[in-house]
């Protein structure tokens, strides 16, 4: 298989992820619960007393698949209402509940994922330099004011057409991943403004790994206004263009 046939398939899998149940053109909302809360169209009051979530009066709430109206929730069960499906997440100490619709607007005006060519010249060697124990570094996010503090992961130098170039890497809680949000000379013009990613394996050590811009993704915030994306540090603006990876949604055309 060519490197292009497996960055397709790669690509086609994409689109087909963020458009299933569950995916991140199906979220509608997301919850915080700094009180007792009300979600519109799912039933019960939601709240925490900052360590678990809990509910009340939610009929018709299935949890693992067993009907439960009330009691404490956590993240890793499956909550679902009819066909909408609940999500319990944690950000930065604070907890929320994320509703999932597999008939939202977005979901029927998809009409793919728009990307570059794949190129294997954007597959760079980069070095990997760990970052101290416990470094952490304080993150904007897309689409509200909070601060979260993330863990710092190390920082990955490389030079594209003789341009030295650094990014700093994140745990964001995608288990075993490094996390790279970061913008470049396409952001806003050619590609989506706030940020794309980049995750790969997290290294076990220092020394040199691959960063495959190929697989540079738009962040979960370009497929929906619900969710709070990790916008890049300020070291993470690159100078040059970087034409390789996803660059936008794609939308059906109105009638």
């Amino acid at each position: 298989m060519t490197f292009a046939d497996q960055w397709q398939l790669w690509h086609a899998e994409r689109e087909a992820v963020v458009s299933a149940p569950g995916g991140d053109l199906t979220l509608t909302g997301t919850h915080w619960l700094t009180g007792p809360t009300r979600i519109d169209g799912i039933p019960g009051t939601w709240h925490t007393d900052g360590t678990d979530v809990r509910v009340s009066d939610a009929d018709g709430l299935l949890v693992d698949g067993v009907p439960a109206a009330e009691g404490r929730l956590r993240p890793d069960q499956r909550l679902m209402v009819g066909d909408i499906e609940l999500k319990i997440i944690e950000r930065g100490g604070d907890l929320a509940v994320r509703t999932y619709d597999p008939h939202a607007p977005a979901v029927r005006r998809f009409a793919g994922i728009d990307a570059y060519a794949p190129d294997p010249a954007w597959v760079v060697t980069a070095d990997f330099t760990p970052a101290d124990a416990d470094q952490t570094l304080r993150t904007e996010h897309s689409h509200a004011d909070r601060l979260a503090d993330y863990p710092v992961v190390g920082t990955f130098t490389f030079t594209v057409d003789g341009q030295h170039a650094e990014l700093v890497a994140l745990y964001t809680g995608h288990e075993g991943k490094a996390h790279i949000s970061f913008r470049d000379a396409t952001s806003g013009r050619e590609s989506y403004g706030a940020a794309r990613f980049l995750f790969l394996p997290l290294p076990a050590a220092a020394g040199p790994v691959t960063l495959d811009f190929n697989r540079v993704t738009l962040p979960p915030c370009a497929f929906s206004d619900a969710f709070v994306c990790p916008l890049p540090p300020p070291g993470n603006v690159l100078p040059f263009a970087v034409r390789a990876g996803e660059k936008a949604v794609l939308e059906q055309s109105a009638g």
